[in-house]
């Protein structure tokens, strides 16, 4: 009876396909309910999947498109179920402690004793704070506002608080709750947050600059560098004027956040695993992107020789994302060219903003 049951369904799946795919292959996968059907699209995949989305949800299904070897493959995949509803004040708590951390972080940057100064000097790191939280909401909000715009389903920024750490958070994400749909999709919502992000991060360095103290290098001084890549170097620059070699700039906790916020834009662009640049770097190659990935990820090893740093970021890349990157429901259509445009110009702006040794 079973047997019978999955053959019919089966039938009735084949039967959501006539007009749109020619059916060479069929096979039943898993438990019996993937459904594997390799043939040939019949016009566009982008056309393809949204007459599928309709007619397998109506049966609980979703259709996963994919092109392997020459030939086109439509998966029938069980819908996933549908989760409770967001609870925010998850969100709302977590944000109010990151508040907190941050501008005890800035705080500590400013010399501030929680054992010895009076309570209220810990609002010293209120400037540090707010530019810092500006650059990681407008990040996360961008990343919100664009997948809401495509109708996904995403959760509101989950804020990561340190407690005593000069920087107080370790930063925000957000959850994709529905799966990515087509490569736009993906390269829309990876694009969006590093962008917007970046806006307020070089407002805030401008203005941190401004600032900032430029003073003259004590004589065999112990001083702690921040590694720059090129458009920081233009922009101070543009914003103090060359500088000669004996001088030092002093930053104002401003420019301080605005310096960690280009240094964050450009970790998130890299093209690997979970992190921004790895949509955008997936969207842009497709399923070539694993082996631009493994180059990727070989050279990220290699700058450890100049910060370690890079060596932990690299274990956390593997331990919570893997090389492999998840493909969207519609596989096949490919970016359009202003997208393509744009996706060079993120891989340009990761050299823009990198640096191989950020502090040191």
């Amino acid at each position: 009876m079973e047997s019978a049951t999955s053959e019919s369904f089966v039938t009735e799946l084949r039967a959501q396909l006539g007009d749109v795919f020619l059916t060479q292959d069929i096979s039943v996968l898993g438990d019996g309910r993937v459904v594997l059907f390799v043939g040939e699209l019949l016009g566009d995949a982008e056309s393809a999947f949204a007459i599928l989305e309709k007619r397998f949800g109506s049966l609980g299904y979703l259709p996963v498109l994919r092109r392997s070897r020459g030939r086109d493959e439509i998966l029938a995949t069980p819908a996933p179920a549908a989760k409770e509803g967001a609870r925010p004040i998850i969100n709302l708590l977590l944000f109010v402690a990151t508040v907190g951390t941050v501008t005890l972080g800035g705080a500590l940057q400013e010399g501030y004793n929680p054992l010895q100064d009076p309570p209220l000097a810990i609002l010293s790191g209120i400037p540090f704070a707010f530019a810092l939280l500006a650059i990681l909401v407008t990040h996360e909000s961008a990343h919100f506002v664009v997948a809401k715009a495509h109708g996904m389903k995403a959760t509101l920024p989950y804020f990561i608080p340190i407690p005593f750490s000069p920087l107080g958070t370790f930063g925000a994400v957000i959850k994709m709750e529905s799966p990515i749909k087509n490569r736009k999709t993906l390269f829309d919502i990876g694009i969006s947050g590093p962008i917007a992000g970046l806006v307020v991060a070089i407002i805030a360095l401008v203005v941190g600059l401004r600032l900032s103290e430029v003073t003259v290098t004590p004589p065999g001084a112990a001083v702690m560098s921040l590694g720059t890549g090129l458009l920081v170097d233009w922009i101070t620059e543009l914003v103090l004027g060359p500088l000669p070699d004996h001088v030092m700039v002093i930053l104002h906790p401003i420019a301080f956040a605005g310096w960690f916020g280009v240094f964050i834009t450009a970790m998130n662009l890299i093209p690997l695993s979970q992190l921004d640049g790895g949509h955008v770097g997936y969207a842009f190659f497709g399923q070539a992107h694993r082996l631009v990935a493994t180059f990727v990820f070989l050279g990220l090893l290699a700058m450890g020789l100049f910060w370690t740093g890079w060596f932990v970021w690299g274990f956390f890349i593997l331990i919570f994302g893997g090389l492999r990157h998840p493909p969207p429901l519609n596989d096949i259509t490919p970016l359009d060219t202003k997208r393509k445009v744009l996706a060079v110009l993120s891989f340009a702006l990761l050299f823009l903003l990198g640096t191989p040794r950020p502090f040191g």
